[in-house]
């Protein structure tokens, strides 16, 4: 697997003070109107950035106030690019304009250029003090800014490079601030979905103090009303008391995708920030680690909508990010399948309002018939919406968002205007409106991150292998995903719908323990991980990747987390000098607090 590292070099030439020159990060305006922020690709293309995902009607302008340095003759460049060139379709689809004190620039942008890039919008003319800037979107379909940049000098060519770690060695005015210090805690857990939430919530209940890092302004991951996956995963009778606090914070979602409020995103935050040892870092995105005789010791994360960049150091660090970044960042041992592997879905639901809606056809959409793709009766797109399966589930995750962005609208497009799966009534869609596409996308593997032990699904489906430290119970069937034939046939471009494999190799009433040894990394000595990219083999992971049962995960290593912080020992001292302590602790209702960690260690029996 080619890493992906965030370039250390400063750019030579643009390392020079800039006096007259600023910049502005989109993410960072003030009023947003209806452009959303993406932090998904920050990996790839070095940035947050606003995109205008309108489900083809123009979104609400956003703006916000500049303070020009000085008077002059600005040049104005803009960093975006044309997604749907990209992906060699015939025309742009996300198209805006920007306009500086109510002047447009007179340049569309976001056509052309088919990588992210400097583009010149055009000159103005402004004097010092307070401008405003303003977007414009002209299509609703997915324009996309990362940054404005101002300059008045004639020669002034912007950086190409542009990852995080690059934008903190340019001198000019928005470039971002010096590292705050953000403070230390026992656990740091990056990635708020089901395993970071059960992580840091066992954990401080145990009297750990715990920090969790979330790159989007909602927990629950795939469980969240961004991605709308329902969760799955059941909790038979256990010895341990793992489903207990996931129980807690779990939606009650009666479909898959659903209406937003059914994925409680209120009552997640509520329950997160009740817990008085959590600090909570939502929006704020993790892109480098500090590494200290090989463990890791900081974590570096940008607060995204305030440009602010922040230190949150740490005894131990829990990877549920579900691509394994941290432990990418961290050279843990890994492994990745070089094809093949199941892709990321973007769900969408439709609903039929009293009079007909218009969704014309664009040049850019794909020339969809009936026959070329599964009809969302029920007025939803689920799970089977899928791509990216030859993909690099990295370098190349914001092609596959798109390339679902494309098949939707494409099939939405194909269902109004061409009476898709109704020869009789062409009209049967006419006022059917598509009411959410999520831009937001559920990936299912990226890499697996290698502890001590790797479940492997020979373990799991004929050995029925039994380890001493097995604890979280998985249920779900060794469920893999392959492209539907069915619809490749029909359209021979990239395929987007899916099929599932099901291999019902578990008792879901009993349920198969999975080992406390794939929780932590066999290099990286102070690294847990919960989520997909435990340490598993492709066909475990095929079982453990549903939320109920990475939930229980979570609470699995934040308890655990917690007892090395008492024993001053690292994960896998958990199981070598202390597992019955663990186990003790694994058995404790989800309710159970201890008031600190000394409180914590007078609790525990005797070794």
């Amino acid at each position: 697997m080619k890493p992906i590292l965030f370039s250390s070099l400063a750019c030579a030439v643009f390392s020079i003070a800039h006096a007259d020159s600023f910049l502005v990060e989109a993410e960072q305006f003030s009023q947003k109107g209806g452009w959303m922020v993406d932090t998904q690709f920050i990996e790839t293309m070095g940035s947050p950035y606003l995109i205008a995902h309108g489900m083809g009607k123009p979104v609400a302008d956003a703006t916000t106030s500049v303070s020009v340095p000085s008077d002059g003759n600005y040049q104005v460049w803009v960093r975006t690019i044309d997604w749907t060139k990209r992906l060699e379709r015939n025309d742009s689809a996300g198209t805006f304009s920007v306009s500086v004190d109510g002047k447009d620039l007179g340049t569309v942008l976001g056509q052309g250029n088919t990588a992210w890039s400097w583009v010149r919008a055009g000159k103005v003319d402004l004097k010092k003090g307070p401008a405003e800037l303003k977007l414009t979107d002209l299509t609703g379909f997915d324009g996309r800014v990362d940054a404005i940049l101002f300059s008045n000098e004639d020669a002034f060519i912007p950086p190409e490079k542009c990852l995080l770690q690059d934008r903190s060695s340019w001198k000019m005015l928005g470039a971002p601030a010096p590292i705050e210090d953000a403070g230390t805690y026992d656990l740091v857990v990056v990635g708020g979905g089901y395993g970071g939430m059960g992580a840091a919530i066992s954990a401080a209940r145990l009297g750990a103090k715990v920090a969790l890092i979330q790159n989007r302004m909602v927990l629950g991951g795939n469980g969240s009303s961004e991605v709308r996956v329902w969760a799955k995963g059941d909790t038979p009778p256990s010895e341990y008391a793992l489903s207990d606090i996931v129980n807690e914070f779990q939606d009650d979602a009666k479909a898959s995708p659903a209406p937003a409020e059914q994925f409680e995103d209120e009552k997640k935050e509520t329950i997160v920030r009740a817990e008085k040892n959590i600090t909570l870092f939502l929006g704020h995105h993790a892109y480098g680690l500090d590494m200290k005789n090989g463990a890791i010791s900081a974590v570096n994360v940008l607060e995204v909508e305030k440009g602010k960049n922040k230190k949150i150091s740490g005894v131990l660090f829990a990877d549920c990010t579900g691509h394994g970044f941290i432990g990418q960042w961290s050279k843990a041992d890994s492994t990745m399948e070089d094809k093949g592997r199941m892709g990321m879905s973007n769900m969408w639901m439709w609903e039929n309002r009293e009079k007909p809606v218009a969704f014309p056809p664009q040049k850019w959409m794909l020339s969809l018939t009936e026959k070329d793709f599964p009809h969302p009766r029920r007025g939803h797109a689920e799970w089977f919406w899928e791509s990216g399966y030859d993909r690099h589930p990295i370098e190349e995750l914001e092609i596959t968002r798109d390339w679902n962005l494309i098949s939707a609208y494409s099939a939405f497009s194909a269902m109004k205007n061409y009476g898709a799966h109704s020869a009789r009534d062409p009209q049967q869609h006419a006022n059917a409106e598509m009411s959410w596409l999520a831009y937001v996308g559920g990936t299912r593997e990226t890499q697996q991150l290698l502890g001590d032990v790797i479940l492997d699904g020979k373990n799991i489906e004929k050995d029925k292998t039994i380890f001493p430290d097995g604890c979280v119970l998985t249920t779900w069937s060794i469920d893999l995903h392959i492209p539907e034939k069915k619809y490749i046939q029909g359209n021979p471009e990239h395929p987007y719908i899916s099929k599932a494999i099901h291999r019902h190799a578990i008792d879901k009433r009993i349920g198969y323990p999975i080992p406390y040894r794939c929780f932590y990394s066999r290099n990286v000595p102070n690294l847990f991980m919960a989520g997909r990219n435990i340490s598993v083999d492709r066909d475990a992971l095929g079982t453990i990747r549903v939320m109920n049962t990475i939930g229980m995960m979570g609470v699995c290593v934040g308890r655990s987390a917690a007892l090395c912080r008492v024993h001053s020992c690292l994960p896998r001292d958990i199981y070598s000098k202390h597992l019955d302590q663990a186990k003790h602790l694994w058995k404790l209702p989800g309710k159970q607090r201890f008031g600190s960690l000394k409180e914590l260690e007078k609790a525990l029996p005797a070794q």
